[in-house]
């Protein structure tokens, strides 16, 4: 009987605990954001051309001309109490001296000085360079003083943009000035939730209280409050200054839950498993309102980063990790294993076109001629990171050629994969449909066009994505194309019939039953047989015995 009341004291103490520890710093929740939810009736039937389109397809509304307006100044406060110090690595931004003068007689000669730059390959050397182009009255103003932080360590961004943010001219770009106020908190964003006061043991029931009263709650408050106050700061501003700060403040909630997380569990309560359980029962549940934040500013700053353009980032893999870490088996990343057609090679012959890949996407829409994009290799530099909006409206202005109608199908197909917008997919499924009567679509146009029939009719954007999950909820999964483009034998056979299977893989139904499954996986073996790649190979087979497992669990003895 004692034993028993033991227990039951530990499991209220445990509870009490949690509690304790997270009430230091959990604010005010917003509210969360209401999704449209569609209604999900049966899936349609299949038209006899595997490549009609069913249902209308969406255009982006996009402005005239890509985003500007005036400079509103914004306040940058001294950093919060409890953030780490820059790194010592970030006081040589400061210190550093520009380069040698370089050419900057007229818009040309800039670019070209600019290239120059960027191919340098050690760190020092290419921001010494970038520091002696900060003047060039041929580049967007400040906007190479805020590619400068873009391309440091992340930690360092209000060490070299602080004073340019503080004391900004007048006749600055507001989207400018709106990136450097967002690369500036997020370097200290950054340095916030790091480092949280540590425990020796033995961890006691009496020294854990004791940590979590004094130190531990004490650094959990004031991280709480830091993290806060840069974000709302981040919140009013506009375009890529807003994402920058929203997946940084992602990141900082990640790394505040993970350190709550690891606070230690006392000696008593770790050898009762009621005890430890319902401590961490009571912990997750506390943390919940911060992992919905977390949660919230990733999908804020994938929002910001999908309108902006851009395929391939580090911001860009940050907030779709946050999103995977914090809600495990998250389908964010689910369409990165579809395989796509080759691209065309790389051929850059100018500094424009050297530019367009090696320019993060924002700032390549401040840089490059947005008419430039009609010209295919052009086209195909740019969508190594991503397609700005500038471009993209010119784009859409343009009579497209079959080359470009290619090229810029693959980047909206490429943004959809990392956004699950389903205006990039309808867009993608446009081009590609609409092919010049007198031209023959090639294999690489049919397998986009195939994969955008998959999924066409999915969710709106990524937000909409995580509220209506699982997967089968979503309404994609239409593979008549891609079986077709399979039974086909073509060139690309062998990539219809996997991103077939893998489509059927993640749009199961949660009722589906062991025939599905057992489909599923002969889909998987019909590609790996047509694999010549092992690596592929491999991952195909290893998914067909995933689909048999599931089979097999649904309904046991049916293989025997």
């Amino acid at each position: 009987m004692k034993l028993c009341q033991n227990r039951m004291s530990l499991v209220a103490w445990v509870a009490l605990c949690a509690a304790a520890l997270m009430s230091q710093g959990c604010g005010p929740t917003a509210p969360a954001r209401d999704v449209d939810q569609a209604v999900v009736g049966d899936t349609p039937a299949a038209p006899a051309d595997p490549f009609a389109i069913t249902g209308e397809l969406q255009t982006e509304q996009l402005a005239a001309s890509a985003p500007s307006y005036p400079l509103v100044r914004r306040e940058l406060p001294a950093a919060p109490p409890g953030l780490w110090a820059p790194p010592a690595t970030c006081r040589a931004f400061e210190a550093r001296k520009a380069g040698s003068n370089p050419s900057c007689i007229d818009p040309s000669s800039a670019h070209g000085s600019l290239d120059a730059a960027l191919a340098l390959s050690d760190p020092s050397e290419r921001d010494e360079a970038l520091l002696a182009l900060e003047p060039c009255k041929h580049l967007s103003m400040g906007m190479v003083r805020a590619l400068r932080a873009e391309l440091a360590p992340p930690e360092c961004g209000d060490v070299i943009v602080g004073a340019l943010v503080r004391e900004p001219p007048a006749d600055m770009p507001g989207v400018i000035y709106d990136a450097l106020v967002g690369l500036a908190l997020s370097g200290r964003l950054s340095r916030a939730a790091v480092s949280p006061p540590q425990l020796e043991p033995p961890y006691t029931k009496e020294s854990v209280t004791k940590y979590i009263d004094s130190a531990m709650g004490a650094w959990v408050k004031q991280q709480a409050t830091a993290i806060q106050v840069l974000a709302i700061i981040g919140a009013k501003l506009r375009h890529y200054g807003k994402a920058v700060v929203a997946v940084e403040a992602g990141l900082a909630e990640m790394r505040f839950i993970d350190a709550v997380r690891k606070v230690p569990v006392p000696e008593e309560i770790a050898k009762f498993d009621e005890a430890k359980e319902t401590y961490y029962q009571r912990l997750e549940s506390q943390l919940e309102a911060r992992k919905r934040r977390g949660r919230d500013a990733a999908l804020v700053g994938l929002g910001q980063l999908a309108q902006v353009g851009v395929i391939r980032g580090l911001r860009v893999d940050r907030a779709r990790a946050i999103l995977s870490r914090m809600y495990g088996g998250s389908p964010i990343n689910a369409l990165d294993g579809l395989q796509l057609p080759p691209l065309q090679p790389a051929g850059a012959t100018t500094a424009e076109q050297r530019l367009a890949a090696r320019l993060p996407t924002f700032y390549a829409g401040l840089t490059l001629q947005a008419d430039a994009v009609k010209e295919p290799m052009m086209l195909r530099m740019i969508i190594e990171k991503g397609l700005p909006i500038a471009h993209r409206i010119a784009l859409g202005k343009t009579e497209l050629s079959p080359a470009l109608r290619l090229l810029y199908a693959r980047g909206r197909f490429e943004l959809a994969q990392n956004y699950w917008r389903s205006v990039d997919v309808d867009e993608a499924i446009g081009l590609l449909s609409e092919w010049p009567a007198d031209r023959q679509r090639p294999p690489e146009a049919s397998l986009l066009l195939a994969l955008g029939i998959a999924l066409h009719g999915g969710p709106a954007n990524a937000a909409e994505m995580m509220v209506r999950a699982p997967l089968a909820d979503l309404r994609i999964g239409n593979v008549v194309a891609l079986d077709a483009l399979a039974d086909d034998g073509g060139k690309l056979a062998t990539m219809a019939a996997f991103d077939a299977a893998l489509i059927k893989q993640l749009s199961a139904p949660a009722t589906a039953n062991a025939d599905y499954w057992r489909d599923v996986a002969a889909r998987f073996r019909k590609a790996a047989g047509l694999m010549q790649d092992v690596h592929d190979k491999a991952d195909a087979e290893q998914r067909a015995s995933e689909a048999d497992q599931t089979a097999a669990a649904i309904e046991p003895g049916a293989g025997d």
